[in-house]
């Protein structure tokens, strides 16, 4: 029986295939010679990573409600800084 993937690769969830979550590469991109991306970490379902990036998103956006001007503008130096929200909040 196949065990059930956590997350797969961005290319066969394009592709809408099965991937076996082999990380760095899994064997359906391994077999077809494309390069293998995945969006959420090692351990973690699509869901959850959606989660804690809204989870993010909230507190960027309750930060920036109640921050003065100067304190504004420090927070959004910051989130320029980083691609990843997550990690931009945990520098806030």
């Amino acid at each position: 029986k196949r065990r059930q993937t956590l997350a797969a690769c961005r290319p066969c969830r394009k592709r809408k295939s099965k991937c076996d979550g082999a990380r760095p590469r899994c064997n359906t991109c391994i077999d077809k010679a494309t390069p293998c991306v995945f969006s959420v970490e090692e351990g973690k379902t699509q869901q959850q990573a959606s989660r804690e990036e809204l989870k993010a998103y909230r507190s960027v956006v309750c930060m920036l409600r109640r921050a003065s001007p100067p304190a504004t503008e420090a927070i959004l130096r910051h989130l320029r800084q980083h691609d990843d929200v997550n990690e931009a909040v945990k520098f806030i």
